[in-house]
């Protein structure tokens, strides 16, 4: 197994491979995935190996402020009087960074046409609706415990939904979820499905019975099977 620290377009990350990234990338794909709220490279390590023991390249950047780039400032930053509007001030500013860090590894053979996916968990995911809302080239997109609904800011994702067909879309959510409320991802789903008419297989939307936004075990052995059932099938 191929463990790797690296940095893309000023973006400390995780590359994790059985074959070389180049020969893993060329043939079964690249993965990005992109870790939630106080998290770090290193949280998301796990499903980094489960996806290259499959094949793939997974590859896990620090988001904005976060892990080897963590805010000198974090704490004040997140101060319960300002944490929602810096959060979200947070999520566009990664999602603004991800086309640079697509073609780093890009320029690098890490990531070739067709073959490039995103999983988002939590605030990850939320960057991933921003990237996809604004264009950013992915071929399939998997988000969990995620809102596209952004406040504080000039746009949200939630309001562009022309801008997602045709790429598959996977949106999962838990329905216990006292943090993430999975209606907003729910309802912006049901804006979407028309949209999708043409290809309804390339929009699916799960809510897990029961689960909050901290998944159980088995919780989130089923989540994490839809995502990389996603990815195997429209990946190619």
């Amino acid at each position: 197994m191929h463990e790797q620290l690296t940095t893309l377009a000023g973006a400390p990350a995780l590359a994790v491979s059985e074959a070389s990234p180049e020969e893993a990338a060329a043939t079964r794909g690249t993965v990005l995935l992109l870790h939630g709220f106080t998290g770090s490279k290193e949280v998301q390590r796990t499903e980094a190996f489960a996806l290259a023991r499959r094949g793939y390249l997974a590859v896990t950047p620090d988001a904005v402020g976060h892990g080897a780039r963590r805010f000198a400032d974090f704490t004040d930053r997140f101060t319960p009087e300002r944490a929602d509007r810096s959060f979200f001030e947070l999520v566009q500013q990664t999602a603004e960074e991800l086309p640079a860090i697509i073609a780093a590894l890009q320029q690098r053979r890490w990531a070739t046409e067709g073959r490039l996916a995103a999983c988002g968990i939590s605030m990850g995911g939320a960057v991933l609706f921003g990237a996809m809302a604004s264009g950013t080239a992915l071929d399939a997109v998997a988000a969990i415990a995620a809102t596209p609904v952004w406040r504080h800011r000039s746009f949200s994702p939630h309001e562009r939904p022309d801008r997602f067909f045709p790429t598959p879309l996977l949106v999962q959510t838990a329905s216990a979820d006292t943090v993430v409320d999975p209606a907003e991802a729910r309802a912006f789903c049901q804006v979407l499905e028309p949209r999708y008419r043409a290809s309804p297989d390339r929009l699916r939307f799960r809510e897990h019975p029961g689960e909050g936004h901290m998944f159980s075990e088995a919780g989130w052995g089923r989540a994490w099977a839809e995502v990389e059932a996603w990815f195997a099938r429209f990946l190619r």
